[in-house]
């Protein structure tokens, strides 16, 4: 017997799925019903990390350089107490 599910998603992150199904040829139902199995069968939710933007590589690349410069990456503080006793102002 077949039911209906309700959820909440990001609009634009279902219409680029059911644009995507569609080009695989694949009702966006049969995607979900297709995880929902896995996720019973197997017992657990894979979640991947989302690739990093231009701007989140830049500065990835970045702080890579600094390390191999030897750069001071500690910030203005020198120790814990320090930071604490700056984020209490």
């Amino acid at each position: 017997m077949n039911t209906t599910m309700l959820i909440k998603t990001n609009k634009e992150l279902k219409v680029k799925a059911q644009k995507l199904a569609k080009e695989m040829g694949l009702p966006l139902g049969t995607l979900v019903n297709n995880y929902l199995k896995t996720f019973v069968i197997e017992r657990q939710a894979v979640f991947t990390a989302p690739m990093p933007n231009k701007k989140t590589i830049k500065i990835i690349e970045q702080a890579r350089k600094d390390i191999k410069a030897g750069k001071n990456l500690s910030g203005p503080f020198n120790t814990v107490k320090e930071a604490i006793a700056f984020l209490n102002k």
